[in-house]
């Protein structure tokens, strides 16, 4: 369990604890931390991008995400390779000769962080690319995609989980 989890918990028991002590209704304020720290979900954390689906729901160190509105469900044992894949395997080329490259994403600074690098990898690399962004959470599912940000070449995953330096964007693409 990590610290913002057991912070949560903590004030949210003396929040509690504090209310049926005074007898006033502070205690119904206390059900909120306690809430969002024992199943790890926190809305304040997504908005403010701290929030980390590569190591779980809001920061938490586990392994694996929980299924909340921070984190895809965990797909079955079958397609766990997809998981924080990063191939640097020729990417098939487009019928019309341009590069459809999809950022996979809902808004986390990772996945901000990713549209950036490749943005900035794309200007010096000769070829025609389009970059989409990808923030509808059943789009990204389509792919099998459980932690973003994660990055779509012509409709194949090529990397989840994590963030990639302009290097390793110009490796995928010119592969």
């Amino acid at each position: 369990m990590t610290t913002n989890r057991i912070i949560r918990i903590v004030v949210g028991l003396a929040l509690i604890g504090y209310g049926l002590y005074s007898g006033i209704a502070w205690f119904y304020l206390g059900f909120i931390p306690l809430i969002t720290g024992v199943i790890n979900w926190c809305p304040l954390e997504m908005k403010m991008g701290t929030c980390d689906p590569a190591s779980g729901c809001c920061a938490s160190n586990t392994k694996e995400p929980s299924q909340s509105a921070c984190c895809a469900p965990k797909i079955d044992d079958t397609n766990a390779a997809a998981t924080n894949v990063t191939s640097f395997q020729a990417v098939q080329p487009s019928q019309n000769g341009k590069t459809v490259i999809e950022i996979l994403g809902t808004g986390c600074s990772k996945c901000v962080a990713l549209e950036k690098v490749v943005n900035e990898a794309i200007k010096t690399l000769d070829g025609d690319y389009e970059v989409k962004k990808v923030s509808n959470i059943e789009d990204i599912m389509a792919y099998n995609v459980v932690s973003t940000p994660g990055l779509v070449v012509n409709g194949t995953v090529v990397s989840t989980g994590k963030l990639l330096n302009v290097d390793e964007v110009k490796k995928i693409l010119q592969a």
